[in-house]
């Protein structure tokens, strides 16, 4: 199931964003920042952080979010994944 949502995620992502969720992605591993390769950084120094990087997408989530707000995150998130099976 991981590595199918691994080559989903673009997929997913779009999905996501035409349902109107500010979904974005957060945790690209630091040293794969252009100016830490420059440094002789290369990929494949924390596999786990590359992997989690490979499969995450942060949902929006803010103090201020209505009741209905956190109701439209969840039910669309669970339709988007159901659709994909």
């Amino acid at each position: 199931m991981k590595d199918s949502f691994k080559t989903q995620k673009k997929e997913i992502f779009r999905r996501l964003r035409e349902q109107g969720l500010g979904v974005q992605v957060h945790y690209l591993p630091v040293y794969w920042h252009p100016v830490y390769r420059k440094m002789g950084y290369r990929k494949g120094l924390c596999p786990a952080a590359e992997n989690f990087y490979q499969r995450e997408i942060s949902l929006p989530i803010f103090p201020a979010m209505t009741q209905q707000e956190v109701t439209y995150v969840i039910e669309t998130v669970d339709r988007v994944f159901r659709d994909r099976a």
